[in-house]
């Protein structure tokens, strides 16, 4: 039999003790009471990386472009791969399509994310509602987008004829826009060879060299950097078929 000390209370019949009222051991001299409780963001519920993934669309301008799409995929809880595509218009200034791509961290205890290589100026912040916003402009989750994951394209599906163009959007200088035609030729999962061959002005160029996969805080990407080049030179595929950096390119065969 259960001895009950003399000064304990007995409680009271029906009544629930709260998870302050409730007896806790004691901790021991040196060591550290651990809870399961989780911070909240400031201002905000903390949103995970899945629940931000999805497509996303922006009706409006969103820093002078228009048509805007983009697709937002995990890398962990701290890190998001996102595509964007859409149209630069500056009415009498400048007018041309633009894809851009990258990876984006988060700000510790926010749903603010941004490029460290622009940490200042590229700042896009999610809300529970769907909200993306960067800038002067919103992107809104398509109604019924689906939680995407990240998957890593293979070096190998890159391989074959790719065509693009690099589109100078300020219309005096449209005339010196570059198009070309590639060559990839992969040499493992994470590395590819390319041989170039370009036209600007009606006059040709050839280039080559290697891209090996972009890794950031250990996660791998789908974007290729330029073996020694310019470290912003990054290719990012969206899928086997399609990708972006200074210029945007289609896989031909």
């Amino acid at each position: 039999m259960e001895l009950v000390p003399e000064d304990a209370t007995a409680p009271v019949m029906g009544e629930v003790l709260q998870p302050e009222q409730e007896e806790r051991a004691p901790v021991a001299a040196g060591e550290v009471e651990v809870t399961t409780e989780q911070p909240e963001a400031a201002g905000d519920e903390l949103l995970s990386t899945d629940e931000i993934s999805g497509e996303y669309s922006a009706p409006g301008c969103v820093d002078f472009t228009i048509c805007n799409s983009m697709t937002v995929v995990p890398h962990g809880p701290d890190m998001i791969e996102t595509w964007r595509a859409g149209c630069l218009l500056c009415p009498l200034l400048c007018i041309g399509p633009m894809a851009q791509a990258g990876v984006r961290t988060r700000t510790p205890g926010t749903n603010a994310f941004l490029d460290p290589q622009n940490p200042y100026t590229n700042v896009m912040t999610f809300s529970a509602d769907g909200t993306a916003t960067q800038g002067c402009g919103n992107f809104k989750k398509r109604p019924g987008s689906q939680k995407r994951a990240f998957q890593k394209v293979d070096a190998r599906d890159l391989a074959g004829k790719w065509c693009g163009g690099a589109c100078i959007p300020f219309v005096p200088f449209w005339p010196l826009s570059c198009f070309y035609c590639t060559t990839k030729k992969a040499l493992d999962e994470d590395r590819y060879e390319v041989s170039e061959i370009s036209c600007c002005l009606c006059l040709p160029c050839s280039d080559s060299g290697t891209r090996t996969r972009k890794y950031v805080n250990g996660h791998a990407t789908n974007g290729f950097a330029l073996d020694g080049g310019y470290p912003r030179d990054v290719y990012w595929h969206r899928d086997p078929g399609c990708a972006a950096g200074n210029s945007f390119s289609k896989k031909l065969c």
